[in-house]
């Protein structure tokens, strides 16, 4: 077995593309436009894939992946990474090959001067990226909203309730979807967290249109409130099937704390909250550091913290770091970090 570098070349890719379908099937990951957009496409660069290879078959039978992310860390922009997409082909696994690829990302990350990664990896990986000198530093908190409890349980006894949890109609004339490119607001509103945030994902335009608007393969909505004509506030959201069900998913929601009237923000939650439901949903996901006033206006609106004995995945949320600095600490304190689930990959 032979571990190398990604070198994008077409023969490669494909390979890479067959290996996924044998991993997981025909799902969206297994897709070319979806590889395209993940790996190649990113705004802050190209992938950095390690490969295992069977040199005797000349097939490819693992990976490691992390794409680059820039992320502000005490106002200073760092070169980070997330991991994602790790994956041996199911004939060679339990063989140590995942370790490997892993002990290979460390020296591949600093050429490519990678600070360090973050991940949520799924429960199977996770205990390989802890004993590979990552650090978890969070459960991620699962909160939720109950919308439509008799479709989202299948229990027609539970009608009577739907119409407890039913949205309010939020009429103002300042929450208004969002259907254009990402304009130069939502950077500022981004760079001026960064007073009350130590660590979050950089959020400028290029990120923005690359996450949201050029995602082959789901269609996110944005609602923004507007005063005196200027973004103060957005919230991104979707609607997935999952387990059958759907279920709407806040990605992104960050605000210019700096309005005096906060339940503005409250109404702009309630809006996309309104528009899952009109659209199907029977339950809203969202994960937020309560910390943080965004997470305060999450749980005004009604979200609340679903039990771990509850949680379909524990979200352990890790950290690796690859070179010795000052920041090692102050990454590995969850309570720095401003954290959703557009920060990653799965949703």
């Amino acid at each position: 077995m032979k571990i190398s570098e990604w070198q994008n070349t077409e023969s490669e890719n494909n390979s890479i593309l067959e290996l996924t379908k044998r991993v997981f099937g025909n799902q969206e990951i297994s897709e070319k436009s979806y590889f395209s957009w993940q790996y190649i496409q990113n705004p802050f660069g190209n992938a950095i894939v390690t490969i295992a290879k069977d040199e005797v078959k000349d097939e490819i039978i693992g990976t490691n992946t992390i794409i680059p992310i820039e992320i502000w860390i005490d106002k200073k922009l760092i070169k980070a990474s997330l991991a994602c997409n790790v994956q041996v082909d199911p004939e060679y696994q339990n063989k140590g090959i995942f370790s490997k690829l892993l002990n290979s990302m460390n020296s591949i990350a600093n050429k490519n001067n990678i600070s360090f990664l973050y991940a949520v990896p799924n429960d199977n990986s996770y205990n390989s990226f802890i004993k590979h000198n990552s650090t978890k530093i969070s459960s991620l908190p699962l909160y939720v909203k109950i919308l439509k409890p008799s479709e989202y349980y299948n229990l027609k006894i539970l009608k009577i309730f739907d119409s407890i949890w039913k949205p309010k109609k939020i009429k103002d004339s300042e929450i208004l979807p969002y259907k254009k490119e990402f304009s130069k607001e939502f950077e500022e509103i981004m760079k001026k967290s960064l007073e009350r945030i130590p660590i979050i994902v950089n959020r400028n335009i290029k990120f923005l249109e690359w996450r949201y608007n050029k995602h082959p393969t789901r269609k996110y909505q944005i609602f923004v409130l507007k005063e005196n004509e200027h973004i103060k506030g957005y919230i991104i959201f979707r609607i997935a099937i999952i387990n059958n069900k759907k279920i709407g998913i806040i990605n992104d929601f960050l605000i210019d704390d700096n309005i005096k009237n906060k339940q503005k923000f409250k109404k702009l939650v309630d809006a996309a909250i309104e528009n899952l439901y009109d659209n199907g949903a029977t339950i809203v996901i969202a994960t937020f550091n309560i910390k943080y006033i965004e997470g305060k206006i999450f749980q005004k609106s009604g979200f609340f913290k679903t039990p771990k004995f509850l949680k379909p995945e524990s979200l352990n949320c890790i950290v690796m770091p690859f070179e010795k600095n000052g920041s090692n600490e102050k990454i590995k304190n969850f309570e720095n970090w401003f954290f959703s689930f557009g920060d990653y990959d799965v949703f």
